[in-house]
């Protein structure tokens, strides 16, 4: 009888656990536009209206479970689970009447594996712009209507790699394909030339270059994280509307222990963080050396 039940609990831990899994080493900082995977170099532009999960009201972009539900709706749209890894899946901030799903199709070093192995773009059409194009289609299944996107990230031959964006919302709320159709125009002229990896942000808006200042920073040696990335975060000393204000964001690489950064002279807050924010080192700094110093 004790077998019984260590053999039930197994088949219950096997049976709950998504058969997609997701791709290490990807994060949102809250207040960028862009969610970014390390592992694959990669940056996907979200838009604004999107944050890093949170528990309470069930919105933002999470690296971690994926519903039953949306394990089917991939599933049905073509996806196999030993050849695509998930991205990341989440709802709006300013919307929560839909959700998004992203996927990647898996690297390899065999050469035109990558090719035989893509989702097949039978049936897509092809949106074309100025600033790029990407593949689509449109369905409806269970009374949701999904928008599918397939982007083109690299297209060296024999080693292209796609982009999906799957865009669910149930019908009864559904008006147009705007928002998904933005997201995805964005992110193929992001990749469309030359695209290069580098995961930052800074915002300026300093009245003149006097205003400016550069600030070099040294992590301590014992938050130094040897093995691990961590990100580097640079907040205002003054919050709106009792929110920190993201001015700067850096990833860190494994040892990595000092770098500058250039904002507006004044008063802020650094934090060492790792992938999931979790807080390693913080302190409070003024920047209010001139550039040319």
């Amino acid at each position: 009888m004790k077998a019984f039940y260590i053999l039930f609990g197994l088949f219950l831990l096997t049976s709950c656990r998504s058969a997609y899994q997701f791709t290490p080493k990807g994060f949102i900082v809250d207040g960028d536009e862009y969610f970014v995977n390390v592992e694959r170099n990669l940056s996907v532009y979200v838009g604004e209206n999107f944050s890093n999960y949170d528990e309470k009201t069930k919105t933002g972009l999470q690296t971690v479970h994926l519903s039953h539900d949306d394990q089917k709706i991939i599933k049905k749209l073509g996806y196999d689970a030993t050849k695509y890894t998930v991205l990341f899946n989440g709802k709006s901030l300013g919307d929560t009447t839909f959700r998004l799903i992203s996927l990647i199709n898996n690297k390899s070093d065999e050469r035109f594996k990558n090719t035989k192995e893509l989702l097949s773009r039978d049936g897509f059409e092809i949106k074309k712009t100025a600033e790029g194009k990407y593949y689509y289609r449109t369905t409806t299944l269970n009374k949701q209507v999904i928008y599918h996107a397939m982007v083109p990230f690299k297209q060296q031959l024999g080693r292209e790699e796609y982009v999906s964006l799957i865009y669910i919302i149930p019908e009864k709320y559904f008006k147009n394909f705007d928002h998904i159709e933005d997201l995805a125009i964005s992110n193929a002229s992001m990749y469309r030339q030359h695209y290069i990896f580098t995961p930052s942000r800074t915002e300026i808006l300093c009245p003149d270059d006097s205003s400016r200042g550069h600030f070099d920073y040294r992590i301590p040696d014992q938050y130094v994280q040897k093995e691990n990335y961590t990100l580097m975060k640079g907040f205002s000393a003054d919050r709106i509307e009792g929110k920190k204000q993201l001015i700067i964001y850096r990833l860190v690489q494994p040892g990595q222990s000092y770098g500058s950064f250039v904002v507006c002279k004044g008063n802020y807050q650094i934090e060492l963080t790792d992938l999931r924010h979790n807080v390693i080192w913080k302190d409070t700094i003024t920047v209010d050396k001139d550039l040319d110093n």
